[in-house]
């Protein structure tokens, strides 16, 4: 099953048809003139080795192209070894110029591209401003059939500005510019008038041309304008008569070209028989030997008989292109010449020559880099002693940094620790002048309360002993409270040190019971002592006995009356626990808060001072809530074990 084509038809035309012209065009005008053939066979008798042989050479290699292919490939080969071992620039550009045409003509433009890029640098330096155009004409449709469009109009408008600043006797390539212009946008509605003026002057300038093939183009184009008008018929006539006498002069390519003129008819308004035209073109091209460059006649061909289940049409096509799929380009093994090997093989004598070249600059250069190595050694050297130098100086200066750095840590770290201890002093002191304003100012008031008392004569004797007997308790309690805060104050200088010894916490708890028995009783609470004897633990008995007073006096406080306080103790893992629990009633949760802020609340300063006795012990005092009424204090230390049985 062939596969359908799917490429735009006639911009396929348009590219044959545009090399085709080009090809034959930019040919010399001996091409046409096959009866020359013998005598420029005979012109061969000249010296092999001469500026005429290589001309020779180069006009038969003209004359093949509508001959032969192979044989004119092979001048071309002949004509641009004796060139180059002569060095005759004009004799290599045209051999150039035939194998572009050669490699073109097998739809090989790639390499066609190569040769004719070759020639162009060549005229170019002989300044043939006519040849340069010709061949900047042919690279434009080499690289418009690669589809690079933007390098094809570069070479397409360099050509075309270049040809028509040429002389008058030189005009014919100005006419094939003109030509291909018009091919190129007679489709753009918005450049109609350009074109029909590019087809006007290329008839005039043709007219000194009569043996030129561009008249027929011409004629051909200028038929359009009977299809435009309506006189369908008389156009397609003129066509067959133009490619009727191209047939008569031997020129195949040309009447192939005519024939493809009639595939744009369609859109002009007149229908003609597509395919019996195609099929013209097709037996055109195969006599002419391109068929490479009328493949998409072909593909139209098949598409047609294939819509129309015509199957021996269809069959007979589907074997051309199945045939010509299946052939190698240059049916290597079979022609006489092998292009790509030619191509190949030229390319790596370029390579070589190009390395010789190169081999032969570098041994130029070795008494310079000679000369110049001592010098390089040494100015490396210095670099490298320069650089050591500046290595080290970046060290040296990174040392030094690192020391400031560090300096300035050390610094930092100073002034932070006594910025610690100024705000440890500072709460030390907001503390100290809470608790003598707190803790005196009662007691005192007690006392001078009870003084005025005593001046009072009218009292009898045994009330002026009770109130004598509740001065000296008074006393005695704000004795306690001063040797208290003595302990802490001495607990919060630099030189104490903590030296724990084995003491019975149920000892503690009954010193503090005494201590806080008024205030229970006071108070009417229900003391639960759970504690186990024998509990022994590590700590500094007067700084735990303390510690424990206030945490029995903030339970006390905060215990609503005739409620129970529960004491209790446990072992876990080498530590032991103590417990006051109080019932606070619902108001827990606020006691919590307000503990937690010892500058604005006595009761939290005196948890404060707690904590600070149990830090000091390497214990630690919770304060927390349970079931939501009860405040619980928990008390953590060091446990000993009990020696006593």
């Amino acid at each position: 099953m062939i596969r359908r084509i799917s490429y735009s038809y006639y911009q396929r035309i348009l590219s044959a048809t545009l090399l085709a012209l080009a090809l034959l065009c930019a040919a010399p005008r001996i091409a046409a003139q096959s009866p020359q053939l013998p005598e420029l066979l005979h012109e061969l008798a000249a010296p092999h080795d001469s500026i005429a042989y290589i001309n020779t050479l180069g006009k038969l290699g003209a004359l093949y192209m509508m001959i032969n292919l192979d044989s004119s490939f092979t001048y071309a080969i002949r004509e641009y070894e004796i060139a180059e071992r002569w060095q005759y620039k004009k004799g290599m550009a045209d051999a150039f110029d035939v194998m572009s045409f050669c490699y073109a003509l097998r739809t090989d433009f790639n390499v066609a591209g190569i040769y004719g890029y070759k020639a162009l640098q060549l005229h170019k330096a002989a300044s043939d401003s006519a040849r340069i155009a010709k061949t900047l004409s042919n690279l434009y449709l080499y690289y418009r059939n690669m589809g690079r469009p933007a390098d094809a109009n570069n070479y397409f408008y360099e050509a075309f500005h270049m040809a028509a600043r040429l002389p008058a006797s030189q005009d014919s390539i100005y006419t094939i510019l003109l030509v291909n212009y018009a091919m190129r946008f007679y489709k753009d509605s918005t450049r109609k008038d350009s074109v029909r003026w590019a087809l006007r002057t290329a008839a005039h300038i043709s007219e000194k041309y009569p043996h030129s093939r561009l008249p027929l183009y011409i004629d051909a184009y200028a038929a359009d304008t009977l299809v435009i008008q309506g006189r369908g018929k008389e156009a397609e006539a003129r066509i067959n008569e133009l490619a009727a006498a191209a047939l008569n002069r031997g020129l195949p390519y040309v009447a192939m070209d005519i024939y493809n003129r009639l595939e744009d008819y369609s859109r002009l308004g007149h229908h003609t028989d597509s395919t019996r035209y195609r099929e013209l073109s097709y037996q055109l091209a195969k006599k002419a030997g391109c068929i490479e460059l009328n493949l998409p006649v072909l593909a139209g061909l098949y598409d047609y008989y294939q819509q129309h289940n015509q199957v021996a049409k269809t069959d007979y096509y589907s074997r051309e292109i199945m045939r010509l799929a299946a052939q190698h380009r240059y049916q290597q093994g079979k022609d006489p010449i092998n292009y790509i090997a030619f191509f190949l093989k030229e390319q790596s004598l370029q390579r070589l020559s190009r390395s010789n070249q190169q081999q032969q600059q570098e041994l130029e250069q070795v008494q310079l880099r000679r000369k110049h190595s001592q010098f390089i050694i040494a100015g490396l050297f210095i670099i490298v002693i320069l650089l050591f130098i500046l290595l080290y100086s970046r060290y040296r200066q990174y040392i030094t940094w690192q020391e400031q750095e560090q300096a300035i840590s050390d610094s930092y770290t100073h002034v932070s620790l006594k910025n610690v201890a100024l705000r440890a002093n500072d709460e030390f002191k907001n503390k100290l002048i809470t608790l003598i304003a707190n803790d005196f100012r009662a007691p005192l008031h007690h006392i001078s309360e009870v003084a005025l008392k005593l001046r009072n004569q009218a009292a009898s004797q045994a009330t002026m002993a009770a109130l004598i007997r509740e001065i000296a308790l008074v006393s005695g309690n704000t004795l306690c409270v001063f040797d208290n805060i003595l302990k802490w104050i001495r607990m919060q200088l630099p030189g104490f040190t903590y030296q724990g010894t084995r003491c019975l916490l149920d000892d503690i708890f009954l010193q503090v019971l005494k201590q806080t028995a008024p205030d229970v009783k006071e108070k009417a609470l229900v003391v639960v002592n759970l504690l186990p004897e024998g509990c022994v633990v590590m700590a500094d008995p007067e700084m735990l006995r303390v510690a424990q007073l206030h945490l029995m006096r903030l339970s006390i406080q905060y215990a609503r009356p005739g409620s129970l306080l529960i004491l209790s103790a446990w072992n876990n893992e080498g530590a032991v626990y103590a417990r006051i629990i109080a019932d606070a009633g619902p108001a827990t949760e606020d006691i919590l808060r307000h503990l937690s802020s010892w500058q604005h609340d006595m009761h939290a300063l005196s948890y404060a001072i707690t904590r600070d006795f149990m830090d000091k012990m390497k214990g630690a005092v919770q304060a927390t809530t349970s079931e939501g009424r009860y405040l619980v204090f928990t008390v953590v230390l060091e446990g000993a074990e009990n020696t006593n049985g």
